[in-house]
């Protein structure tokens, strides 16, 4: 079933009868959406920089590179669902959806970019991290008891790095399995609600 006649059923949901949109009221029915979506996104980002100023508590560093992107990626949105929702016609809400797709887009390669550009800046350190860690696990787990491992005097090998390697790897897929299933499901859903206005405008829907 198509996307607009999901977003039918749904707005007429309990009438028990089939009732036929004006082209005003199927705007506005995309127009909701889209700006619904908007806030999904919102939240997803809040959710996730929130996720990253936790990893660097962690990791004893402030994302404040990240932080920015999202002060930036955040204005841009708010800007969009407001003009989302005093937008008024068609081809503006088009535009606006255009305008938000790329966004997203930008916002997900610019902050997988950035964490590929650390991870190997950092990629020596961190697998002194890795293996500092690995080594106080062990003697947890074996009940050796001792002061924690000092990460500065690791002196990794080349299986080290091979392993510290793989783990990233399967970090990076993580992280995209993660920003597929929720950007990507919105850029979808603006990408068919952008299809659904176009084939309005193509029958004379202003």
């Amino acid at each position: 079933m198509e996307e607009l006649e999901l977003l039918k059923k749904d707005w007429n949901k309990g009438t028990g009868e089939f009732k036929e949109y004006s082209e005003n009221e199927i705007f506005n029915m995309i127009k909701n959406k889209s700006v619904s979506i908007t806030k999904t996104l919102l939240i997803i980002g809040l959710i996730e920089i929130l996720l990253w100023t936790v990893y660097g508590y962690i990791d004893y560093r402030f994302p404040y590179i990240r932080m920015g992107l999202f002060v930036i990626f955040t204005i841009l949105a708010v800007l969009l669902f407001r003009a989302m929702k005093s937008g008024q016609n068609s081809t503006t809400l088009m535009k606006n959806i255009l305008n938000l797709r790329r966004i997203i887009l930008g916002y997900a390669c610019l902050s997988v970019l950035f964490a590929l550009i650390d991870s190997i800046i950092r990629f020596d350190h961190d697998t002194r991290d890795f293996m500092a860690g690995a080594k106080d696990g062990w003697n947890a787990g074996h009940h050796i008891k001792g002061p924690p491992s000092n990460p500065e005097t690791m002196v990794p090998e080349m299986g080290n790095y091979v392993i510290f390697g793989v783990v990233t790897l399967i970090g990076f897929y993580l992280l995209y399995v993660v920003y597929k299933r929720t950007y990507g499901k919105i850029l979808v859903d603006l990408r068919n609600n952008y299809k659904e206005l176009s084939k309005q405008e193509e029958n004379g829907f202003k």
